[in-house]
Parts: C-alpha cells; structure tokens; sequence
C-alpha cells in the first residue's frame, strides 16, 4: 500500500514539474533584448519624426512588439543581413501609423518639470542637421538613414521600398546639395568678403533653407567667394562622392525601461496593430490619400526652434510615403493645403532682428479654412506684397541694401522671432525675444474683419507672447480674400487667405421653375408654333399688321 501511495505521489509532482518549465520557457523574461543592438538608432529614428519623447517611446515600443510577434512566428526576413532595415521599417510603419491616426492634430504636450522639460528640449537639439537645409524631403529621409544611422545604399532601399538605383541616384544628388551647404559654411568662416558676413550674421543662428538658399547663391555669383569656394573644395573630394563625410551625427542613448514597458503594454493591447507584409517579409505601406497628407503636414507649424529644425525628417518622410515629388505648393484641389516650401524667414532667428519661421511649414491651415504664410523682411518666397515698414526692400538684395544695418540700428542687440501656428478656428501668433535687450512689438492689420487680442507689448530676452487672430463672419467679404498683419520691429509679415461666404445664390436659379408653367399658356392656339402666340397679345395694342 505504501507502495501505492508513493507511485502516484511522486509521478505527479514529477508532471508538474515539467509543464512549469515549458511554461518558463515559452515566455522569455526580457523581450527587448534581442533588438538591444539597435535600440538607440531606433529610438533616435522615431524622435526625429515624432518630435516628442512620449511617441517616438509609444511607436518604438509597438514597432518592437510587431518584430517580436513576427520572430515568434517564423517570419522574419531569411536573410539575416536584412535584419536591420526590417526594424527600421517596421518603426518607419509605426510612425507613420500614429500620425494618420491623429489626423494632423498634435496632442498637448504633458506638463513636464524643470530639468526634464530641459532634458527634452536638448534631446530634439542634438538631432539638428544644419548642411541638410538645402535637401529635398526624400532626399533628407535617405540622408537621415545613410548618414546618422549608417545604413548602406541597399539597407535605405529596402528602408524606405525603393529600387538600389534610384536609391542610389537620390543619396548622390542629396549629397551634392549637402557639400554646397558646407562649402558656402566653409566660406562664412572664412571671411573675407563683408556681403556674406552681413548676410550670415551671427554664427549661433541655426541655418534654415532660405538663409542656405541666399548664402549659396551669393557664393556662385560672387567672384571672391567663388575663388575661395574652390580654394576650400581644392583639398576635398568631389562633390557628391561622400556623403557620410560630415562627421558622427548624434544617435542618442534609448530609455530601455520606457521603450520595454511600451513594447509589453502593445502586446498586451486589445487591438493590436499589425501591418501587411511583403514576400520578404518586410511592412508594406498603403499610401494614404494627398488630404490626410495634407492635414499631416499642417502638422509641423511647431513652435520651438528646435522643433522646426527637427521638423524636416517628418516632412521628408510623409512626402516619400506618398510618392510626392519634393517641389513647392501641395497638390491642388485639395480642401486642407499646406504650402510644401520652407518657411520664408527661414528655420533660424534673423540676427538682424528680422527673422520668422513658421515651424518648417511655409503655409498651413486653421479649423476656418484660412491659409497662413509668414514673411520676414529677408523676403523669401512668401512674400507677395512689401509690408508696411519695409519699404520694399527685396529680401534677395537685403544684404547688399540698408536692411541689415537698419535692423542693427532700429533693434540693437535685442531679436524677435515671429511663429504663426492654426488652433481650432483661430491662429496664434507667437512672439519670441532674444538677445541682450529688451524688445518693444507692435502687431497692425490692414482688414477690418480680422480681430487681434493683443496689439503690442515689450519682452525681455527669453521671454515669449502670444497673441490670437480671429476671423470675423460678419465683416469678412464674399469670395477669396488676403490679409496681412505687420510684426515690428521684425519686420514680419502674416499673410492670412481665406474664402468668405458667397451670397446665397441658389435661389435666382429657382425661377427656371416657374417659366416651364408659363409656356403651357399658350396651348389654346392649337395651329400656330410656339414662338407665335408670345407675339399675339403684343400686335393689337399697336394694330400696324392690319
């Protein structure tokens, strides 16, 4: 008996055992590790699309969860050299996903303590890529991958879903704009030549596109600047040749606790994310329609320095998600537009005080439907009409002219910095000081239907002011109309195109109606035609056919 009570005893402990190891073993404790390699490209990756810690961790966390899914099943790329790029595509995916779910809105930021708020702002610092002003927004994606992340040509390709030569052909061409910029940089440095020093002002500025785009031009058309151009490039490669000879680019360090829990908390989710694939096993994108790209690319108007910066990668990415080519102006028809170019006053603040950007966004869009385009007093490509103030200064020949020493003369050492951003129905203008001195604005508008809740003020260095433009509906004329309002000192100009409501023209259209009951009038004049009895009731008064 004791025998009886031992066997069955032991035989089911031993059992218990067993299926306590297999459990164990199909839950491996740390998922993340087997991407550890790649953790910190890909968190660097996401924040430079997202612009946000909390996403760029939320859509690395899903991307994560996605590959973990897919190398439990068996189904990663068979080619383990791909493994990388895989990932990459993957959080490529996750983003863009995130993004089309918001519809072009971008959430509020969470209130953030002092130093973490600062940890942030550093954090979208380090990923500024000054001599990348002057690329194309496919052209910047292919960079960011080849340059920052060190992928090879056929890596990007499989990255981003194209070809190897014309991936190829596109890091080449992105290339040759980014020794320009470093080449008309180098020249700055240089000195030498007093147009390029008024036009490049303060070296602490960050550069945008439109301060590249005159700074390039100047040294092709300038013979001093040319020569020394030359001088610089005698001793390098030829342009277009090495486009990862720009030094390292910062890849920041990933939060591994954040980017675990966020991957464990998309595995747990209800409804999970999950993106069709190729043969290859690699995520195939479904290119969304030009409205949502539109809404999404309203969406980088930010509201940092920094931001706008790191804004380029997201603009760069949507449009090489839809296969749009990189020129200015979105598509036409569309409802929803957003300008394509780069903001006028360019990505910087003007050391002359004259600067604006508009948060790498040359137009967007409020909830009313009104177009915004912000102008400073370089010119750019937005300016449609001189502002008042300006007395016309062509921001082309600004440096040549009196602009920059009346900007050094009106507004000293203090700048002002002009960011126009659509909220709701409204747009917020928002007014940034730097420099050494305080600074005294004034904001005018030549419509009367346009309200602002504040008109002028004076900021300290560092200080900030916003102010909100509304619409008045029942002042505003019928039809398509523009706007501007005048920022001083800056010089800054907001143009503002809406479209009024038209009078109510449906109902002239209505009396057609009405004629078809008319014309049977004429039916007891059996014989004669139609256009006959209309002229009956007119010959007896005058009686001359008799």
């Amino acid at each position: 008996m004791s025998t009886r009570r031992e066997h069955p005893t032991h035989t089911t402990g031993v059992h218990r055992a067993h299926r306590g190891t297999h459990r164990a073993a199909a839950r491996p404790p740390v998922p993340v590790d087997p991407y550890r390699d790649h953790l910190d490209g890909l968190f660097t990756y996401c924040l430079s699309v997202m612009c946000e810690h909390e996403a760029a961790v939320s859509v690395l966390g899903e991307a994560l969860a996605v590959a973990e899914r897919q190398r439990r099943r068996g189904r990663t790329p068979a080619d383990t050299a791909l493994h990388r790029p895989w990932l990459y595509a993957l959080a490529r995916w996750s983003c863009l996903r995130l993004l089309a779910e918001r519809h072009g809105v971008r959430p509020e930021p969470p209130e953030l303590p002092g130093p973490l708020a600062t940890a942030r702002r550093r954090e979208l610092a380090a990923l500024a890529w000054p001599e990348a002003a002057g690329t194309g927004p496919e052209q910047r994606e292919a960079l960011e991958l080849a340059v920052r992340h060190h992928l090879p040509v056929h890596e990007v390709a499989a990255v981003l879903g194209t070809d190897h030569d014309g991936t190829e052909l596109l890091l080449s061409s992105a290339a040759c704009e980014v020794e320009r910029t470093r080449t008309a940089l180098a020249v700055v440095d240089r000195g030498g030549c007093p147009a390029v020093a008024r036009l490049a002002g303060d070296r602490e500025v960050l550069l945008g596109s439109a301060l590249r785009r005159e700074l390039v031009r100047h040294v092709d058309e300038c013979p001093e600047c040319r020569r020394t151009a030359e001088r610089v490039l005698a001793g390098g490669p030829w342009p277009g040749t090495a486009p990862a000879d720009v030094g390292a680019l910062t890849v920041l360090p990933a939060p591994r606790a954040e980017v675990h829990a966020a991957m464990l908390a998309a595995q747990r989710a209800r409804a999970r994310h999950t993106p069709r694939f190729d043969r290859r096993g690699f995520p195939v994108n479904v290119r969304d329609r030009a409205e949502r790209f539109d809404r999404l690319r309203s969406r980088a108007v930010t509201t940092t320095v920094v931001a706008t910066v790191v804004a380029a990668p997201l603009l760069a990415l949507w449009a090489a998600y839809r296969g749009a080519p990189p020129v200015d102006g979105g598509p036409g028809g569309a409802p929803v537009s957003a300008s394509e170019r780069q903001d006028p006053g360019g990505l910087y603040g003007d050391p002359r005080g004259d600067g604006s950007r508009t948060g790498g966004a040359g137009a967007s869009r409020d909830g009313s439907g009104v177009r915004i385009d912000v102008a400073g007093a370089d010119g750019g490509e937005g300016r449609d009409t001189p502002s008042s103030g300006t007395d016309g200064t062509d921001g082309a020949d600004g440096a040549d002219g009196e602009g920059p020493q009346r900007g050094d003369t009106g507004t000293g050492p203090g700048r002002l910095t002009v960011e126009a951003q659509p909220s709701g129905d409204a747009t917020v203008v928002t007014l940034v000081a730097s420099g050494g001195s305080p600074v005294d604005w004034t904001a005018s508008v030549d419509a009367p239907w346009l309200r602002l809740d504040r008109t002028h003020g004076t900021l300290r260095p560092g200080e900030s002011a916003a102010f909100t433009v509304t619409v008045d509906r029942s002042r505003e004329p019928a039809g398509a109309w523009t706007a501007r309002i005048s920022i001083a000192p800056a010089k800054a100009v907001i143009t503002l195109r809406g479209h009024g409501a038209a009078p109510a023209q449906p109902r002239p259209s209505e009396p057609p109606e009405p004629e078809p009951s008319e014309s049977p009038a004429p039916e007891p004049t059996p014989e004669p035609p139609s256009s006959t009895p209309p002229a009956e009731p007119l010959s007896p008064p005058a009686g001359q056919p008799d």
